[in-house]
């Protein structure tokens, strides 16, 4: 982490994923055990230190890919993560941003990702929910939070909160029949 200039900010990561996960006996584990915890046993988090230690010699990453494997259904591509990204169940999750703010929370099947002039900033403090789709050149202000299977693509202001459509029947609901137990 020394090497990358990232141990400050793998520090702050730390931290932010304790307190998200809020698990007493976790927080009662001193600095390095609770690294030690989250490197073995959350790929999300493994995933995010590879990207922390973009900026370390080839082969001391390529060694610590070796050893602590990102996890395979989570793609993460920023210029610039801020600390205390907090990633909670990373399955088919892509993040391809301009930027990520500081203290941000993606969940699980989240693509934040392209269209065909560009790509999103997300700024600190900034939630997506599960399933959420955030697409092109715009921006998710500080303290915004995406419902989950929301579809983004115009900006979303500080502190303003988008959700998805409720799920509704497309016709009318027709009764089942009489004896019918729903089987």
């Amino acid at each position: 982490m020394v090497r990358a200039h990232a141990a400050t900010t793998v520090q702050a990561d730390v931290d932010r994923w304790i307190d998200c996960i809020n698990d007493p006996e976790l927080r009662a584990l001193d600095g390095y055990s609770r690294f030690a915890y989250l490197a073995g046993a959350l790929a999300e988090f493994r995933t995010l230190v590879h990207h922390r230690l973009r900026p370390a010699p080839m082969a001391l990453r390529f060694l610590l890919r070796m050893l602590y494997r990102p996890a395979s259904t989570l793609t993460l591509d920023a210029a610039r993560i801020g600390p205390g990204l907090f990633i909670q169940h990373g399955v088919g999750t892509i993040v391809s941003a301009e930027a990520i703010g500081s203290n941000c929370w993606i969940n699980q099947q989240v693509t934040i990702g392209y269209d065909a002039t560009g790509r999103p900033t997300i700024g600190d403090r900034v939630r997506i929910a599960a399933g959420a789709v955030v697409l092109g050149p715009i921006t998710l202000h500080d303290g915004a939070t995406v419902g989950a299977n929301a579809t983004v693509i115009h900006d979303v202001p500080a502190g303003v909160t988008v959700v998805a459509p409720l799920a509704r029947p497309l016709g009318e609901v027709q009764p089942p029949p009489p004896g019918h137990d729903g089987r």
